[in-house]
This record gives structure tokens, C-alpha cells and sequence, in this order.
């Protein structure tokens, strides 16, 4: 997990560094949402790391929703899986997961045993 100082966002990891620590990743059915501030319906898919060993309170597989960003724009399974080494996931400062192309200076991972 590599800290940024972009404003708004808190963590990054890459694609494949986020599936090693939340677990396999899914692309979800489209489901319609409410906009909090506007009150308008959209419909969305999202990206849902399913947790091979962490539970929920009620015994299910603990699940992190990573929403798509706006430049990024929906993306198939295939394409993701096809742009994975572009790929990253942030999460902002009000805790929300966002999978986004990885930016130009962005910080690269080196994957180590410590």
C-alpha cells in the first residue's frame, strides 16, 4: 500500500496488490442507485473484492466495492483483466474505493518479502 499526497485520496495500491490483500476480484450485475446530493437515479456496476477468509458479522465472505472513476468509465471483465498492470485502486478521504488508471508519477509497488 503506497500513501499519496494527491488531496482526496488517502491510499493507492495497485490493481493486483489490492486483489492479493482484499481478495478475488468480481465485476457486479449493473444496479440503480441515488445520487446523495442531486437526488438522481443512475445505474452502475462495480468492481467487488470478495475476501477468501475474512466474515462478515453474518458469517458471509467479507466484500469491498470499488466503484469505476468518472475519466475511467466502466470497464467489461475482459478489459479489466487485460489492463490490469494499468489499473489502480484509491480510497478517498471519506473511505470510498475508486479503481482509476494509474497516473504518470504515480508510485509503483516492489513486491518484497519483509
Amino acid at each position: 500500500m503506497a500513501n499519496t499526497n494527491m488531496p482526496g485520496i488517502k491510499n493507492s495500491w495497485s490493481f493486483l496488490g489490492f486483489a492479493k490483500s482484499h481478495g478475488q476480484p468480481k465485476l457486479t450485475q449493473p444496479a440503480t442507485f441515488t445520487n446523495s446530493n442531486t437526488g438522481e437515479e443512475f445505474t452502475a456496476r462495480s468492481v467487488a473484492f470478495v475476501h477468501p477468509t475474512e466474515k462478515d458479522e453474518q458469517g458471509r465472505s467479507s466484500v469491498c466495492f470499488v466503484g469505476f472513476s468518472r475519466n475511467l468509465g466502466e470497464l467489461t471483465a475482459k478489459e479489466i483483466a487485460e489492463r490490469v498492470d494499468e489499473l489502480q485502486v484509491v480510497q478517498t478521504n471519506d473511505d470510498k474505493f475508486i479503481l482509476c488508471q494509474q497516473g504518470s508519477n504515480s508510485w509503483e509497488d516492489i513486491e518484497i518479502d519483509l
